[in-house]
């Protein structure tokens, strides 16, 4: 899960390196915001997201007598969320050739997402992760890592990983290029 996280922040340091060229008058393409999007859609929601809505919360939901159902559906929400504000973004990326105002739009979008993905972030960080460590037994931490290692192993052997790593190093790359600029 911890690696999960490091990826998905360092999509936001992406994305918000995008946007500081956007704001600087700097070309990114539509190409760039595109892979951002497939990254952070396909990495965040459908590897990371997957594996606490359909593997974590199930098994946290019956802890403590349900007194975090709540708090659990909390982070439901805001998963869906994140991926409306992505959906947003795809849709906002598709009018970056109208000019100043549509990439300030885009720009817009993308921060409202990076403030939003912090929040979450640090809520789990805060809140969640000892939660998990003082709620579970040693047996539940093993069950819960085994069924990740699971998903993980099928994400690795489906190229997965190698995919979005490729793609994360070539847009670092590319946007180091854009922010570099005099």
């Amino acid at each position: 899960m911890h690696y999960d996280i490091d990826v998905v922040k360092r999509m936001m340091q992406v994305l918000e390196s995008a946007s500081n060229c956007l704001d600087k008058d700097r070309p990114v393409s539509q190409e760039i915001f595109a892979d951002i999007v497939e990254v952070i859609s396909g990495f965040s929601d459908k590897h990371h997201q997957e594996k606490e809505d359909k593997v974590l919360f199930p098994v946290l939901k019956v802890k403590d007598e349900g007194k975090k159902k709540d708090f659990l559906g909390r982070l439901l929400m805001e998963h869906v969320s994140a991926r409306d504000e992505i959906r947003n973004l795809a849709k906002a990326i598709n009018t970056i050739h109208h000019g100043t105002k549509a990439k300030k739009k885009i720009a817009k979008i993308a921060r409202s997402y990076i403030r939003h993905m912090e929040k979450h972030i640090e809520m789990e960080e805060r809140i969640l992760f000892p939660w998990i460590n003082k709620t579970l037994s040693t047996d539940e931490h093993m069950m819960l890592i085994k069924k990740f290692e699971a998903m993980e192993k099928e994400d690795i052997e489906s190229g997965v990983h190698e995919k979005y790593t490729v793609m994360i190093e070539r847009l670092e790359q590319q946007l180091m290029f854009c922010s570099d600029r005099e």
